[in-house]
């Protein structure tokens, strides 16, 4: 019942998540055609509902919400293999879920396909310093589940606005995105360069965790 109750979490966490990254896109598009505002509504639309399923998921699932952060879980040994699959796999169907409703609300087609290229080295290393950060954050403080639902949450409103690649930070997420033709999309052709990005970022993250801050303890 706990791993059911935990994969329907980050399920309903990264569907709400989507739901709010790609819904605040298609709103901002809608209210204004200031670029500048655009982006703005959407990262305070998507650091709201980032700290909102954070809070929810904390007991239920860990509130991972996100592939990489599943995975340098697993590396730290404080979740199985197989818990961590069941964890992926929802996580990804998760994010289309709340992309294609996000779309349905405001009278689009429920899956699009994006055309919104976002290719250059420039964006790669945005992205792995976005996702470096997040797991920085998430992995330095280990027993402070009200810090990390403050804090990832301030990043990511700011990374959206000071990153060329308005810091995806998620592989799932990101794969949600190929989606919608809203300002949130991606184009398919750029997700692995991204996803890529996002695995080195982990890593990095982890490796500052662990030798700058010591704040890694592996079970």
């Amino acid at each position: 019942m706990k791993i059911k109750r935990a994969v329907s979490m980050e399920f309903l966490g990264t569907a709400l998540l989507a739901f709010a990254i790609v819904g605040s896109g298609l709103m901002a598009t809608n209210i204004t055609s200031d670029l500048g505002l655009r982006l703005f509504i959407n990262a305070l639309a998507t650091a709201i509902g980032l700290a909102i399923v954070i809070r929810l998921g904390q007991k239920a699932s860990g509130s991972h919400f996100n592939p990489v952060v599943t995975l340098v879980m697993l590396v730290l040994k404080k979740i199985d293999s197989k818990l961590s699959v069941f964890y992926i796999i929802a996580q990804i169907l998760g994010a289309i879920s709340g992309v294609a409703t996000a779309n349905f609300i405001f009278d689009q087609d429920a899956l699009n396909r994006s055309m919104t290229m976002r290719d250059g080295s420039n964006l790669f290393v945005s992205e792995v310093i976005a996702t470096a950060v997040l797991l920085w954050i998430i992995l330095r403080f280990p027993k402070r589940d009200d810090l990390v639902a403050t804090y990832v949450p301030l990043w990511i409103f700011g990374a959206i606005l000071f990153t060329s690649s308005t810091a995806f930070a998620n592989p799932a997420i990101t794969i949600g995105r190929i989606f919608t033709t809203s300002m949130t999309g991606i184009a398919p052709e750029s997700v692995l360069a991204f996803i890529i990005a996002q695995l080195i970022g982990a890593g990095i993250g982890l490796t500052l965790a662990r030798n700058v801050t010591d704040s890694v303890h592996e079970e």
